[in-house]
């Protein structure tokens, strides 16, 4: 699961833009998309600040969800070609080439999924 914040969410609701909350925080606008998009870990002393700035919890803020897979591994494409290949060889001459390169993006997406 990547966690995720909603400051900049919570803070348009509220009629801030994110650069105005960044800059009551002492901070980067960027860190706090970063923290939106779950790149950067957001600690318990700034979401409890940010909450206080917002007027709202520091659960308000968080957004537990899968993690964007698409985002990261654009699998649909690799799909698509390894699909167009099979079928443009019906007798099963250098599926084993398909098949490999599967294999090798399963293992690539693991190993990735294992250092979240």
């Amino acid at each position: 699961m990547r966690v995720r914040t909603r400051i900049t969410q919570e803070a348009r609701a509220r009629g801030m833009t994110a650069a105005e909350l960044a800059r009551r925080l002492g901070g980067y606008r960027s860190n706090l998309s970063a923290m939106d998009a779950g790149r950067r870990a957001a600690s318990m002393r700034v979401l409890a600040r940010v909450a206080e700035l917002l007027g709202c919890s520091p659960s308000d803020l968080l957004c537990v969800g899968p993690p964007a897979e698409a985002a990261v591994f654009p699998r649909a494409p690799l799909n698509r070609r390894l699909e167009e290949r099979e079928a443009a060889m019906p007798d099963g001459t250098e599926q084993g080439w398909v098949h490999a390169v599967q294999l090798a993006w399963r293992r690539h997406y693991r190993a990735a999924t294992r250092v979240r």
